[in-house]
């Protein structure tokens, strides 16, 4: 058992540490690592990019999702689904981000509806509303908590809204998310680890749950009244099918722009001459749209993603047997120099740029477009009110080897009026 397999199995590391080190040795010299951490099943890692999109292509016929799940147990207390609520429901195949075969197929199709460029395009009057009233209650002070005051508290508002949750619900939600993605982060803790997920998972579902049945044959737009109109082979979806599936779009719908944006504009800090260039430019939507991408692959917010195969078979040369469990580091992928010139650099003008942050194949993002449109409005608000944006603290990096990222950002800024009419961002 190494060093680094231990760590990049210990949320705790991805605080502190540098899991890119890691990553970058494996991708090099064993890209297929049979990886003995701390927990007690064992698993291969895949670091390569052309790998990674080999396992994701070919889910379900030889990668199952739903056999356990869709991420590594956050500890070896995890493991057990006896023992935890949120690994006995990723089990289940109650989830569309856990289900395989035809049952994720019909359930895809009927949400894909709902997630469509043109459908997620009309909601940028929403985007825009929420970040203007965000933007309102920072501006005046020329500080904020840029994670949790912005980049969180905007995406969270959106799909909030689009779920059909009332307002006076929306910081609950981002905080039982918090306890479910990091229970180990002392910050979000409130008991053991299993403790904190729990009740992280349960009071998400039973919101969502409630909210659902309330709105019940009303004819409703929202995600909630979609997930009680729902149907697989012509079944309803039962009540824990109904809050396990709010639950992921609550998730999905708002960790990949917090973190994304975050990292971008801690990096862009980082690098003033992209940031004046990214200003020069601000009311370019494609530039604004390609920022956001290189965003995304440079933070890669959703660290892995877990498949258990049902075949054996070769991936990058290694033999792999039925049954074993193989972990694809999206973080690791989007580094490749073999499709990636100068991978380490945060480049907002890279192109092309074939991350693979949103997924591929059967489970790409189905939010993909509601999180190009909600970063590209954030970054031009950033851009257009922002100006001498500096560090006024320490930025901390969340406990969780599932969604890393920053949870504290402090910064500081000279605020000012728009000086041009915004254009439309969506695509």
């Amino acid at each position: 058992m190494s060093d680094e397999d231990i760590r990049l199995t210990n949320p705790t590391f991805f605080a502190k540490g540098d899991p890119h080190a890691i990553w970058r040795r494996w991708r090099t010299e064993d890209p297929v690592h049979w990886t003995e951490g701390r927990l007690h099943r064992k698993f291969w890692s895949i670091t390569r990019h052309a790998d990674v999109k080999f396992v994701l292509m070919n889910d379900h016929r030889i990668f199952s999702v739903q056999r356990a799940g869709a991420n590594l147990p956050a500890g070896p207390e995890f493991e057990n689904p006896e023992d935890s609520l949120f690994t006995e429901l990723t089990h289940s195949g109650q989830q569309l981000a856990t289900m395989d075969g035809q049952p994720h197929s019909v359930l895809r199709r009927y949400f894909s509806t709902k997630f469509t460029s043109s459908s997620i395009n009309s909601l940028e009057s929403l985007v825009r509303s929420i970040t203007d009233e965000v933007l309102a209650g920072i501006l005046a002070r020329g500080a904020c908590d840029f994670t949790t005051e912005f980049a969180g508290r905007i995406p969270t508002a959106v799909i909030a809204a689009i779920l059909g949750v009332p307002r006076d619900l929306w910081d609950d939600l981002y905080r039982w998310n918090n306890m479910l993605a990091a229970p180990e982060d002392p910050e979000f803790s409130i008991g053991t680890p299993v403790e904190t997920s729990t009740a992280g998972v349960t009071e998400i579902m039973r919101t969502c749950i409630e909210l659902a049945e309330q709105k019940r044959g009303k004819g409703g737009d929202d995600l909630l009244t979609a997930l009680t109109e729902a149907e697989v082979n012509g079944v309803p979806l039962t009540p824990t099918e109904i809050g396990f599936n709010g639950l992921m779009f609550f998730a999905a719908g708002h960790e990949t722009t917090r973190a994304s944006m975050s990292i971008g504009l801690a990096e862009l800090l980082r690098d003033p001459a992209q940031l004046a260039w990214l200003r020069a430019n601000r009311h370019d939507p494609q530039i604004l749209r390609s920022a956001a991408e290189e965003f995304v692959r440079y933070s890669a917010p959703l660290t892995h993603t877990l498949r258990t195969v049902t075949e054996d078979v070769v991936v990058g040369g290694q033999e792999i047997k039925a049954g074993d469990w193989v972990v694809l580091w999206f973080h690791a992928a989007n580094r490749d120099p073999a499709v990636f010139a100068d991978p380490e650099k945060f480049d907002v003008t890279r192109t092309p740029n074939d991350h693979l942050g949103f997924a591929v194949g059967k489970h790409f993002c189905l939010g993909a477009h509601l999180a190009r449109l909600d970063m590209a409005v954030m970054l031009g608000a950033v851009l257009d009110h922002m100006d001498d944006i500096e560090l006024a603290g320490e930025v901390e990096w969340a406990s969780s080897n599932l969604f890393w990222g920053i949870k504290h950002m402090p910064i500081r800024f000279k605020a000012r009026a728009a000086s041009e009419p915004v254009e439309a961002v969506s695509a």
